[in-house]
């Protein structure tokens, strides 16, 4: 292994870097707006090949926000709003099509994957409206979808997990109809790079230090305070929330803000468990048709989901 990849990265995944360093190289900061969102639903499109067939339609949820609902033969009765990652800034439903497919395959469950708004062109609170609406829509609709209204969870990675973890603070403060569960892939929930994860895998291509940072800057703008629990939900009130399943990748800048996440909500008396996936890289259920490995780690993680959306 060349002296340069971590000796915690899973040897699969260590293998895949000279052709992911093609597909993230130069960094997103530096290739354009428009150039780096089309390199991300190129990789997405290669790491997420081979989605299951799934009953897909695309609907209209408020004015000018839309979704796909993906409908598996049984679902079981539950429904999961899914919003995509990307550093908000990048990413579709139509690039995320291969894991919305997973997802409702494999948990199983009807799958609502978001169109929410992208930064800069919409910048914070958009993202964030955007997704609360989305999930008070399901929670109404989820009859409709041939779900329990008592059994919708909302899921995100990364940036969605970020927003994920935003919509169960927000709707427990508004006092309205709550999701039964949070599910959370390797989510971006705190302020800062000062953990040691950030210092260890920073740069690595899965998600690189200087892109994080370009991410926030198009996201939050100028003079906001990144303390605002919308943008850093580890800075919220964490009591009260729904159960949560919070996923870190071990070989993430991320990881550590992740398990931390899951220890405050615990420590705030909520039911929460934390599954890390050893080896792993950030942005690895994107690789699953690449790495049996990253396929094996999805599905351990979406069977701890499955035995929290279906109380297994």
């Amino acid at each position: 292994m060349d002296d340069d990849v971590p000796p915690q990265l899973h040897p699969e995944l260590a293998a895949l870097l000279p052709q992911l360093q093609d597909l993230t190289t130069p960094p997103a900061r530096e290739v354009g707006l428009e150039a780096a969102r089309t390199r991300f639903g190129t990789l997405l499109a290669a790491g997420l090949a081979g989605a299951p067939a799934i009953a897909a339609e695309d609907v209209a949820l408020t004015e000018g926000l839309t979704g796909r609902v993906y409908r598996p033969e049984d679902a079981g009765g539950a429904t999961v709003v899914f919003l995509h990652g990307g550093g908000w800034t990048l990413g579709s439903v139509a690039d995320y099509d291969g894991l919305a497919r997973r997802l409702a395959a494999r948990l199983p469950a009807v799958v609502l994957s978001v169109e929410y708004r992208l930064a800069p062109e919409h910048p914070f609170p958009a993202a964030v409206d955007d997704a609360v609406a989305a999930t008070r829509w399901a929670l109404a609709h989820a009859a409709e979808l041939g779900g329990d209204p008592a059994r919708v969870a909302v899921a995100g990675d990364s940036g969605g997990g970020n927003l994920a973890a935003v919509v169960c603070q927000q709707l427990r403060d508004a006092g309205g109809p709550q999701p039964a569960a949070q599910v959370l892939l390797y989510p971006n929930v705190a302020r800062g790079a000062d953990h040691p994860s950030v210092r260890a895998f920073g740069h690595l291509p899965f998600l690189l230090l200087a892109d994080m940072g370009w991410y926030t800057r198009n996201y939050v703008p100028r003079g906001t305070d990144l303390g605002d629990p919308r943008i850093s939900p580890a800075e919220g009130d964490l009591r009260g929330l729904p159960p949560a399943l919070v996923v870190t990748a071990g070989v993430d800048p991320l990881h550590d803000s992740g398990r931390d996440y899951a220890a405050a909500l615990r420590a705030a008396g909520g039911r929460a468990e934390w599954l890390d996936l050893p080896g792993m890289p950030h942005g690895c259920a994107h690789l699953v048709a690449l790495s049996p490995a990253a396929d094996a780690a999805l599905d351990r993680a979406l069977d701890r989901a499955a035995a929290l959306l279906h109380d297994r």
